[in-house]
C-alpha cells in the first residue's frame, strides 16, 4: 500500500491508460507518486489525515484556479470523474494534480539558485495578494505560540522518562529562547504558501525558477512566516545535518530575488521583522521535531538511515538548533543586509 496507488483509486480519474507509477521520496507528510499515462503525467498524493479535509481540498482547488487566471505557473487540481477534489479508498484520502515540467532539488546549491527562488516566491506573494476567496480550512501552520504551549505540555508529561534525559539541554534551550522570538499579532495578513522549502520550486534547464508546487497549505497569514521558513531551509544544510549553519551569501541572494519579485508590497513594519522571523521559524521547527520525538506519530522518517522516527526527529531538532546558534552569531549582518536593501 505504501509504495503503490490502488487500482480502485486510479479508476476514479479519467487518466486513460496508466503506463507507470513512480514513488517520489521527497516530502515529510504525504505519500507522493508520479503517474505516467497515455494522456500525460500527473502527481497523486495519499494525504496525511491532518491535511485531508474537504475544506483544505476546496482551498487547494480555489488557489490553483486563481493562479491559473493570474497566469502564474502552478499545478492544476485534477478532479475525479464525479467532480470531487478528493478520492477516498478505505481510510485513505487521495488527491491528483497536473505534473509540470521541471526539476526539483532538495538543497539550494548556489546564490543564483537562491535569487531565483526568492524571486518566484515574491511573485507568488504578489500574485495571491488580492485573491477574492475566503479560505475554508481552520488549519493554520506556524502558530508558534500554540506549538510552544503544546511542547511545554508534552515535555512535562515525559519529564521523568529516559527519552527526556536524552534531550534535556535541547528542551531547556527551546523553552528559554522561543518566547523571545514570538511575532507581534498585528502584522498585515496576506496569502502565504505555508511550506516554501526548496523542493516546492520547479526549475527549468537554464536554472530559472518556473513554478511553485504543493499548494495545499496556502492560507491567510503574515508573509514573514514564509520568509522565515524559506530562509531557514534554503540557507541551511539538510535539516538533520549535525554541521548545520546559516549561509549569508545564499541569504543575500535570496533576499535580493524576493525583493525583485514582491515589488515593494511589504510594509516597513514587515521588513523590520524579517531578521527576527528566521529565528522564530528555526526554533519553531526544532520545537515541532522535538515534540514528535516524544509523541512519535507525525513526521515521516528515513528508515534507511534511522532505526526509529524518534531518532530521526531528534537529529532534525538538533540540526535546527545548530543552525539557530549560527544564525544568532550572524544576526547583526542579516539585519544590515535588510536595512540596506
Amino acid at each position: 500500500m505504501k509504495n503503490s496507488i490502488p487500482t480502485s483509486v486510479l479508476r476514479q480519474y479519467s487518466f486513460g491508460n496508466v503506463k507507470r507509477i513512480v514513488p517520489i521520496s521527497s516530502g515529510l507528510i504525504h505519500q507522493t507518486f508520479r503517474v505516467e499515462t497515455d494522456q500525460g503525467q500527473y502527481i497523486m498524493q495519499r494525504l496525511h489525515p491532518i491535511l485531508s479535509s474537504v475544506q483544505i481540498a476546496e482551498d487547494f482547488y480555489a488557489v490553483t484556479n486563481y493562479l491559473a487566471k493570474q497566469e502564474f505557473h502552478a499545478p492544476h487540481c485534477v478532479l475525479t470523474k464525479k467532480g470531487s477534489v478528493l478520492a477516498t479508498q478505505g481510510k485513505y484520502v487521495w488527491r491528483a494534480q497536473t505534473k509540470l515540467p521541471g526539476r526539483t532539488f532538495e538543497v539550494l546549491k548556489n546564490p543564483r539558485m537562491a535569487k531565483e527562488s526568492g524571486k518566484i516566491y515574491g511573485k507568488f506573494h504578489r500574485a495571491m495578494n488580492e485573491i477574492p476567496f475566503r479560505f475554508k480550512s481552520k488549519l493554520a501552520l506556524h502558530q508558534t505560540e500554540k506549538i510552544y504551549r503544546h511542547f511545554i505540555q508534552v515535555t512535562k508529561k515525559f519529564k521523568n522518562s529516559f527519552a527526556f534525559k536524552e534531550v534535556e539541554s535541547e528542551v531547556n534551550l527551546i523553552t528559554q529562547e522561543l518566547p523571545r522570538y514570538f511575532l507581534p499579532k498585528d502584522l498585515p495578513m496576506r496569502v502565504i504558501h505555508g511550506d516554501p522549502k526548496i523542493s516546492n520550486i520547479l526549475f527549468d534547464g537554464t536554472g530559472r525558477a518556473t513554478a511553485v508546487i504543493d499548494l495545499d497549505t496556502c492560507k491567510r497569514g503574515s508573509p514573514l512566516l514564509d520568509l522565515g521558513d524559506a530562509f531557514r531551509s534554503w540557507c541551511g544544510k539538510k535539516e538533520d545535518d549535525s554541521r548545520n549553519t546559516f549561509s549569508l551569501p545564499l541569504f543575500t541572494a535570496a533576499w535580493k530575488g524576493y525583493q525583485e519579485g514582491i515589488h515593494r508590497l511589504l510594509t516597513k513594519k514587515e521588513l523590520d521583522r524579517v531578521p527576527q522571523v528566521i529565528g522564530t521559524i528555526t526554533l519553531e521547527l526544532a520545537c515541532r521535531f522535538l515534540t514528535d520525538y516524544f509523541e512519535d506519530y507525525y513526521f515521516g522518517w528515513d528508515e534507511k538511515r534511522y532505526e526509529t522516527r524518534a531518532q530521526h526527529n531528534l537529529a532534525r531538532a538538533r540540526g535546527q538548533l545548530r543552525e539557530f546558534a549560527d544564525y544568532q552569531k550572524k544576526f547583526p549582518r542579516i539585519k544590515e543586509i535588510i536595512e540596506k536593501s
